[in-house]
């Protein structure tokens, strides 16, 4: 689906209301965070970052005038940083305790304005295919906006929602975090009227320190889940238990005993429902693997939710495309393919990933694994690295290739070779390509794996 970006417009008159200031003029306005590229009829909103300071250019923003008609004649600031502006400036000024907070604030009120039925996505993985594949399914009958790329933080989030065309039914958001508290504070601006948990995992286990913590940051999304919403959760006990004590409303769980006669076949998973009220449903994906499934579930439970049909959600997973690096299928010769699973990886997402390898080719392909670094595991790292070693060593791969120094120490066996760099493992890889074989390359993001696809797209027969 194309997405459709629009500005918000405020009226003077609603910043005032918001921001409690008294700015006399009757003129609309949009928000521009980055300085290089605002225009008349903006207003800047400073950011910090770790190494820029947004504050910094207010004094040459507020001294240009390219439309006396229009100019931009304000710009938010910390009521800290005042005196990096001029003082004849200063009158110029919306004066806010934290621009972020200001930021979030806007999109809150635009979002509330314009009224969409919000659905909001969290997971320790998947959470952007899962929302890719909703807002395809959901496209097909209403007007949806949805984050793009990786707009998934505290700055992309009411960036996203500030893109929201006027005429929006329906809002789906990622929300990404790196630490405790990160998910609720964007879960507030969103006000889901759908939350939904793809997994709870191990990714940031570096960060949160055990996997109980990680399964509490990501129920965050549930706080500020609206009164009569939708909970979509996994049928996860931890993770179900965990919920309870903050959401006692509406809830869908999913897992793979909801689906029979799964069938992988020619880059499609065929599989029928034994959901309560949806049995004997069959419906397709143009992805292989119980992830996808997974995925279709929570895109099915939700566009049943709002009123969907059959051929209605069909149509939606028909059309959708796997984004770059999220399990796409590349064909690189005759009965020799890729799986491109290089965007991002952790030891939970790299064991389903195997297990679709393994469950999803015929036993006549040789079946190959490109591993790379595992990034954010912290005093874990050891542990988890040599539970997953051990987990491969019976799955039936016909060779193991491992990527940087990391896993020299844990994975050692007649089929482990290991690669210093995506070079060396592009040349070992082409010496392994035989007719009916199928490899899936899979590593977290520092392990810059996409490079091995490009190489081997690019020298494809």
């Amino acid at each position: 689906m194309k997405l459709v970006k629009s500005e918000a417009k405020f009226s003077i008159k609603e910043l005032n209301k918001l921001f409690k200031t008294r700015f006399n003029a009757d003129f609309s306005v949009s928000i521009c965070t980055d300085s290089r590229i605002i225009k008349p009829g903006q207003v800047f909103l400073p950011l910090k970052g770790e190494s820029f300071d947004g504050h910094n250019y207010i004094n040459n923003i507020l001294k240009k005038n390219w439309n006396e008609k229009n100019p931009i004649i304000f710009s938010f600031c910390e009521k800290k940083k005042l005196p990096k502006v001029k003082k004849q400036y200063r009158n110029r000024l919306i004066v806010v305790n934290n621009t972020l907070d200001a930021y979030h604030q806007l999109a809150n009120y635009y979002r509330r304005k314009i009224n969409p039925k919000v659905i909001a996505i969290t997971g320790s993985s998947g959470k952007t295919t899962a929302k890719d594949l909703l807002a395809s399914v959901l496209s097909f009958s209403f007007k949806v906006h949805k984050t793009e790329a990786n707009f998934n933080n505290e700055i992309g989030l009411p960036k996203t929602i500030l893109e929201m065309p006027p005429g929006a039914d329906v809002l789906v958001l990622e929300l990404a975090m790196r630490g405790k508290g990160e998910i609720e504070f964007l879960s507030r601006t969103a006000e889901p009227d759908i939350a939904v948990i793809t997994n709870a995992g191990t990714a940031h286990i570096g960060r949160l320190g055990s996997q109980k913590a990680i399964v509490k940051a990501k129920c965050e999304i549930l706080k500020h889940l609206k009164e009569n919403g939708l909970a979509v959760l996994p049928n996860d006990q931890k993770l179900l238990k965990a919920a309870a004590k903050i959401w006692d409303g509406k809830t869908a769980s999913f897992d793979l005993e909801q689906v029979s006669q799964i069938v992988f076949k020619n880059g499609r998973s065929y599989f029928t429902l034994n959901m309560k009220n949806l049995s004997h449903e069959t419906y397709s994906i143009g992805a292989m693997g119980n992830i996808h499934i997974l995925n279709s579930l929570i895109s099915i439970l939700i566009g049943k939710y709002l009123g969907l049909l059959k051929h209605q959600i069909q149509k939606g997973l028909s059309a959708f495309e796997i984004p770059p690096g999220r399990g796409g299928l590349v064909k690189i010769s005759k009965d020799i393919y890729l799986i491109d699973e290089s965007y991002n990886a952790n030891p939970d997402s790299v064991k389903a990933s195997v297990e679709s390898l393994v469950q999803c080719w015929e036993n006549g392909y040789k079946k190959i694994l490109v591993l790379g670094e595992l990034a954010e595991l912290g005093k874990h790292e050891g542990k988890l690295l040599h539970a997953l070693s051990r987990w491969l060593k019976d799955k039936g791969l016909s060779t193991v290739i491992t990527v940087g120094k990391k896993w020299k120490s844990f994975l050692s066996a007649s089929n482990v070779k290991n690669a210093s760099n995506t070079n060396v493992c592009c040349a070992i890889l082409k010496r392994l390509f035989t007719p009916y074989s199928v490899i899936l390359i899979k590593g977290s993001r520092v392990a810059r794996l996409e490079r091995v696809i490009k190489n081997l797209v690019k020298n494809k027969n």
